[in-house]
């Protein structure tokens, strides 16, 4: 059985450099709030080796990390150009109404669009890659050396549906349970599950927000974690639906008592989005 917070920190915002100021004061507050899950890859840039100097292999923490996405590896002129380009929007829409509209409907717009083709590519793509014990290792070898830890308290597979060889990958994820480098391992999606997926108890799923999980109480006891809540309650949910909620925590909170047996992730911008969350 997992025991870990209901609401988890999504870690592909933290970032060095100009950035790395910023994504401590996140880890600290999420920390000082019982927040105890992170969530993280090597497709996330810096986040690992963030999370490694910050929690110095502080095994209490519960840690997610993943195999099968290369990693997004940006020059310097690249994060800053990242940086300075959020941070003039931040000014921009903290002073200017009419900033802060348009900057939202673009994000909303985009947000749509997204969710659009992730539901058509979940339904063309076909499997197509193989990938190898080796990697899978040495992925695995990497990631625990950034993290500064001699095991991972979760490995999963991103995006699944791109390999063909599936079952060879979770009996390799099983292994290297049994060898003690990982607690416990699963498949993590970038779309919502359907009813048609069905999967082996042994593994732990990473799937999107569905907005059936506003008005259905959880029944099942299987534990899972969940991402893009608050993405739908920022971009596609409208005023009406918002009004019945004391902003994105409150729907965040109720969400977890709708249901106790996942977690949810959350990727903050900063350490001020994470007050008021009952982890």
């Amino acid at each position: 059985m997992i025991s870990i917070s209901r609401i988890g920190i999504g870690c592909h915002k933290l970032q060095g450099g100009f950035e790395k100021k910023r994504s401590y004061n996140i880890i600290r507050a999420a920390l000082d709030n019982n927040i105890n899950y992170f969530d993280t890859a090597p497709r996330y840039g810096d986040s690992e080796e963030l999370l490694g100097e910050f929690l110095k292999g502080n095994s209490e923490v519960f840690i997610s990390s993943k195999v099968g996405l290369s990693r997004l590896n940006h020059s310097k002129l690249q994060k800053f150009q990242s940086y300075f380009k959020r941070e003039v929007k931040l000014v921009l829409k903290n002073n200017f109404k009419f900033a802060k509209r348009f900057l939202d409907n673009k994000l909303q717009v985009r947000y749509q669009e997204n969710i659009k083709k992730l539901n058509l590519s979940s339904n063309l793509n076909k499997p197509c890659l193989i990938l190898r014990e080796n990697d899978i290792r040495a992925s695995l070898t990497s990631s625990l050396q950034n993290l500064k830890r001699n095991h991972l308290d979760l490995f999963f597979l991103h995006e699944p549906e791109q390999y063909l060889n599936v079952e060879e990958i979770i009996d390799i994820f099983a292994n290297l349970k049994n060898e003690g480098l990982i607690r416990f391992y699963g498949l993590g999606f970038h779309r919502s599950l359907k009813d048609t997926d069905l999967f082996d108890e042994s593994l732990v799923n990473l799937s999107m927000f569905n907005e059936d999980m506003i008005s259905i109480n959880e029944n099942s006891s299987s534990f899972s974690i969940i991402h893009g809540a608050m993405g739908h309650y920022k971009y596609a949910m409208d005023q009406i639906e918002k009004n019945k909620y004391d902003g994105p925590i409150d729907f965040l909170n109720k969400l977890t008592e709708l249901h106790p047996s996942k977690t949810f992730l959350i990727a903050p911008s900063n350490n001020h989005q994470i007050l008021g969350i009952k982890p």
